[in-house]
């Protein structure tokens, strides 16, 4: 996948507070398809479609053993997406600086005369 594709597929995947919500809790380690149903309190189809939009965004893995299917973060998968923010973050705030050093004024107001 190439970096703007992943980055695109990880900003997508971010972008549903229910996926955000399933990496928070995946973030604590392997987690199984039903437990993190019971954990936000949905069905297990609707955690099925999260998961398989964050699977194809490379940011999780599934992995079966017998009957249970357990979930586990892709270790820097969302990198991508952490070097776009970063970047944009260090692009802004040098503008900004350059822009208020530029609005700032160089000598102390006298006041009105």
């Amino acid at each position: 996948m190439s970096t703007n594709a992943a980055l695109d597929a990880a900003a997508t995947a971010i972008a549903n507070p229910t996926r955000r919500q399933l990496i928070e809790h995946l973030a604590t380690g392997p987690t199984s398809v039903s437990t993190l149903a019971e954990l936000l309190e949905v069905t297990l189809p609707a955690v099925l479609k999260q998961l398989g939009i964050l699977e194809r965004a490379g940011i999780v893995a599934r992995h079966k053993t017998g009957r249970v299917v357990t979930v586990a973060l892709v270790p820097g998968s969302l990198a991508p997406l952490q070097e776009w923010a970063l970047q944009s973050h260090l692009f802004w705030t040098g503008h900004l600086d350059r822009f208020a050093a530029h609005v700032s004024p160089t000598r102390p107001e006298t006041g009105p005369k």
